[in-house]
């Protein structure tokens, strides 16, 4: 479960959060839906306790989350994650031996599907490889929630798809509360439980897509209707 009540992170005069209150109890894959600039990064890294935010509080699972908190319970990866210039199959081995809970089977498994060279070392990989790496390190940690910050930048239209794929089966391997950030939602739509919108650094909407489909018709519509009258998050 991740709580947030009153969360508010600031840079100076400037408010990126703003009062959000915000419960998800269930587990499920969830979509974070913004502009760019909207507080996507800074809502996700301040849930993994990658930074502390200004006010209110967050909780995991009861857990009350900052950076001093040693198990977040959460795995994140942010868009550009680097990590050890290291051979792609010595990485996850090390993401192994260093989580018990780990599934090793699984990123094995991935990597074959994205025909992803263990030999190859990290730097070497194009972006797209690099951050599906990073995203298979991520699910594999069978973490309670995590949360993945643009996951599909570099990919081309077929590893998309077969993210997807990968998401929705990660996920009923373990289920769990899974987050993923975007600007856009097409394609996502169909693996996804409930959408989360985040505009001006404020939620202003978190239900199912049917509820979209409901009160507009269209996402589009939806999202120009609830970014031009703000009131609070719809639940």
């Amino acid at each position: 479960m991740i709580e947030l009540k009153e969360v508010t992170k600031r840079y100076g005069q400037t408010s990126v959060l703003k009062n959000i209150t915000l419960s998800i109890e269930e587990p499920g894959i969830y979509c974070l839906l913004g502009r760019n600039g909207a507080g996507k990064t800074t809502l996700l890294k301040s849930i993994a306790g990658y930074q502390n935010i200004t006010d209110g509080t967050i909780r995991v699972d009861g857990r009350r989350i900052t950076t001093g908190t040693l198990d977040t319970g959460v795995s994140y990866i942010e868009n550009f994650a680097r990590h050890f210039n290291l051979p792609v199959r010595k990485l996850l081995r090390i993401a192994s031996e260093v989580n018990p809970s780990y599934d090793y089977d699984f990123a094995s498994e991935m990597m074959e599907r994205f025909e992803l060279d263990g030999k190859k070392k990290f730097r070497q990989l194009s972006l797209g490889m690099k951050t599906m790496v990073s995203t298979i390190i991520c699910l594999a940690s069978s973490k309670e929630v995590i949360l993945l910050d643009e996951p599909v930048l570099g990919f081309d239209a077929i590893m998309r798809v077969e993210f997807y794929e990968m998401l929705a089966e990660s996920f009923q391997r373990h289920p769990r509360i899974i987050i993923v950030s975007t600007h856009i939602i097409e394609e996502i739509a169909k693996t996804i439980q409930k959408l989360i919108i985040i505009d001006k650094g404020s939620i202003c909407f978190f239900d199912t897509l049917q509820a979209v489909e409901a009160e507009a018709g269209s996402l589009q519509d939806f999202f120009i209707q609830m970014v031009g009258h703000r009131g609070g998050a719809k639940k």
